[in-house]
């Protein structure tokens, strides 16, 4: 075997060339799988996918939630952190999105769906009287629980649009060529 190889007309040591390759075929995946998955996760900050020619905007909800207005898609960040790296190797990375509800928000739905019988509690309003530290009776209204109701399993039908999070976009295959071609310089030394 020849103990030198000549790329480009350099000249490297065929044992330093394969030490490089082999560092590179280590780090490379788990550096295309944190790119991909911070790319996901950057759509939450965005409001919208990414498609490499512009970015398109997730369409609003329907109505607020009585709170003051928060982002779309993240009401206690669970969706968001659920986008994780299963496997980063050098053949296959797999990144998915572990919430049970992802696909149906990546993809939308438009179907019937079948709700399962659950019991819902029923809350109501009591007054309750308190003394404040200056000796004040003050009354003040706190939501009880006050029973429960069974309902029946039923069917609705469930209409949520596209709010695209993960998936092929032509701005992450190219980020992900730059990973690619910094790793090749690595090993070059260009």
């Amino acid at each position: 075997m020849a103990k030198k190889i000549i790329v480009n007309g350099y000249a490297y040591s065929w044992r330093d060339l394969r030490h490089r390759l082999d560092r590179v075929r280590i780090r490379l995946p788990q550096a295309m799988a944190d790119a991909a998955r911070n790319f996901f996760v950057d759509s939450f900050t965005k409001q919208g996918w990414d498609t490499g020619h512009g970015i398109k905007k997730w369409k609003p909800r329907k109505k607020s939630d009585g709170r003051r207005r928060r982002a779309i898609l993240v009401k206690t960040g669970r969706l968001r952190k659920s986008i994780r790296i299963r496997r980063a190797t050098f053949r296959r990375i797999t990144i998915a999105a572990e919430a049970p509800y992802a696909a149906a928000h990546n993809f939308g739905v438009d179907e019937t769906v079948t709700v399962r019988a659950h019991t819902r509690r029923t809350y109501g309003r009591v007054q309750e009287k308190y003394t404040t530290s200056s000796g004040k009776e003050r009354t003040r209204t706190k939501r009880v629980e006050t029973g429960s109701l069974t309902v029946r399993s039923h069917t609705r039908h469930m209409q949520l649009p596209q709010r695209q999070f993960m998936g092929d976009s032509q701005m992450l295959d190219q980020k992900l060529d730059r990973i690619v071609e910094r790793a090749v310089e690595e090993i070059f030394d260009i």
